[in-house]
């Protein structure tokens, strides 16, 4: 039997949903959800509630188990302590890290708690890499996966009004972009978690949002003429919840390269600009601005990454592949 341990209820809907049809226990084992995301301090309390303890007596040593999120630690700690019995297989996703310092840490962590059945699910290559080369996983235990999601909020076909959006929260450089869009004449939406630091713009023609609701957020992103993503060169699997919402809507991107983003849009995309660089992107944004043959180069480009993912077919199949193997 295969079970699911949540650090949340909700996350990896499409996911959990196919696993759960196929027959799947799914157990939330962190504390109850709220709204907005979890910083650092929040993750650390949710590792230590009790609910953790809900996992004793919920499997075998013949069942296999998928834990998402940063309860992953100490589940593995019982484990390792003999209190909860180790399954036949158990694959650790969704515990993404954007700092140097927090990444050894969690390396030592991973390295201690190692033992015959551990796997891990990645979404991006730095985090393989990462487990294979610094904690020592065997590559046959690391898998990668192309994460993909029907995200609600799909907004309507409309008009572009000529600004650049750019959304999100995760390893984002929100002050590099209000640099280089500060001269553009073109207005900048950001929509940001408020837990973004961003410094106050200096110009009128550039309004920040924080935390909307999934559909006022895509609304905006769907009537932009640009969405522009400033990554930071650090960091794992980042931005891929709101390209998926760029490439449903097939609009024109420039971002600075990060190798999650080229995972889905390809290491030749036209729209990538170099980190830490404003003139390139404030070059980028104005070019894109400018010339509606560009744009449309980025869109196609967009497009075909779109189609390419949905022949990918179920994501949950996908891992409940991993968890048979």
């Amino acid at each position: 039997m295969i079970h699911v341990l949540l650090s949340q209820a909700g996350g990896y809907r499409d996911i959990i949903a196919y696993l759960a049809g196929r027959g799947a226990r799914v157990t939330v084992i962190g504390p109850e959800p709220r709204e907005g995301i979890r910083g650092k301090k929040e993750i650390v309390r949710a590792m230590l509630s009790p609910r953790v303890l809900r996992t004793r007596g919920l499997w075998t040593r013949e069942d296999r188990v998928l834990i998402v999120g940063w309860q992953a630690l100490p589940v593995l700690a019982l484990i390792k302590a003999g209190v909860l019995p180790r399954p036949a297989r158990l694959l650790v996703m969704g515990c993404f890290i954007h700092g140097e310092g927090a990444r050894r840490v969690v390396n030592r962590a991973w390295k201690t708690l190692r033992f015959p059945g551990l796997g891990f699910i990645t979404f991006s290559p730095g985090e393989t890499r990462n487990l294979i080369d610094e904690v020592g996983m065997p590559a046959d235990s690391v898998h990668y996966h192309l994460w993909r999601q029907e995200l609600d909020g799909q907004a309507q076909m409309q008009a572009e009004d000529g600004s650049i959006f750019a959304g999100g929260f995760s390893n984002r450089d929100y002050d590099l972009l209000l640099q280089a869009a500060e001269p553009l004449p073109a207005p900048l939406v950001i929509v940001a978690s408020a837990r973004n630091a961003i410094a106050p713009p200096s110009n009128e023609h550039t309004t920040i949002h924080r935390d909307l609701p999934e559909g006022e957020f895509e609304d905006l992103l769907a009537r932009s003429t640009v969405v522009a993503m400033p990554l930071r060169s650090q960091g794992e699997a980042c931005g891929q919840s709101v390209l998926l919402r760029v490439l449903r809507n097939g609009k024109p991107l420039v971002a600075t390269r990060h190798e999650s983003i080229e995972e889905y849009l390809g290491a030749d995309y036209p729209g990538f600009v170099p980190h830490n660089d404003v003139t390139a992107l404030r070059t980028a944004l104005a070019s894109a601005l400018e010339q509606p043959g560009l744009r449309a180069v980025l869109s196609e480009r967009i497009r075909e990454a779109g189609r390419k993912l949905e022949q990918r077919g179920e994501p949950g199949a996908e891992i409940e592949e991993f968890l048979l193997a």
